[in-house]
């Protein structure tokens, strides 16, 4: 089974981030911890706390635990927020300055002030933003997909649609998205 990953273009990268090793550039900062929140470092099999202004590098994973929130800003100045139950890793950088956060499971809440171009993709629904606010909740059988602002094509093999602020789409394995 594939893995949701966020994928979030914009003008910032890490430069040569190698596995236990510190990178040049972080792609996200801990701002706000409710609960259990941990943390296990690229290259260790320990989980730990996760500490406020804390800053995290591809490789990184990050876990909130029941009854906890926690929220990341990313480098691009995107709020990143993370739901109890959510297990994120900070993956790296692709082509194009393209960085990368594999979703795991759970709840995901992203905002900024400025539109920035993002790439969701996940087991069920691939999502092209363009926006400022969406929701993304991945399950062991769906993808669930909410935009407040902006626009947004979701698709995946099976067929493709357009959603702007309000919409909502739901998408399955081997099922094209649906509103929602």
């Amino acid at each position: 089974m594939k893995r949701l990953g966020i994928v979030l273009q914009d003008t910032f990268l890490f430069a040569g981030a190698a596995l236990g090793q510190s990178c040049e550039q972080w792609g996200g900062k801990m701002v706000s911890v409710q609960g259990t929140v941990q943390v296990r470092k690229a290259g260790e099999s320990k989980w730990m706390p996760v500490g406020l202004n804390a800053t995290y590098c591809p490789g990184d994973m990050i876990r909130v635990l029941e009854n906890s929130r926690a929220a990341i800003v990313l480098s691009n100045e995107t709020l990143f927020r993370l739901d109890q139950n959510t297990t994120i890793t900070f993956t790296g950088v692709e082509k194009e300055r393209t960085f990368l956060i594999n979703i795991l499971k759970g709840v995901t809440h992203f905002f900024s002030r400025k539109p920035r171009r993002l790439k969701v993709v996940t087991p069920f629904l691939n999502a092209a933003v363009e926006g400022t606010e969406f929701y993304v909740r991945v399950t062991q059988d769906q993808t669930f997909l909410s935009i407040f602002e902006g626009r947004v094509v979701a698709s995946n093999t099976a067929g493709s649609l357009v959603l702007t602020g309000g919409q909502s789409a739901v998408a399955r394995a081997a099922q094209a998205p649906v509103l929602s």
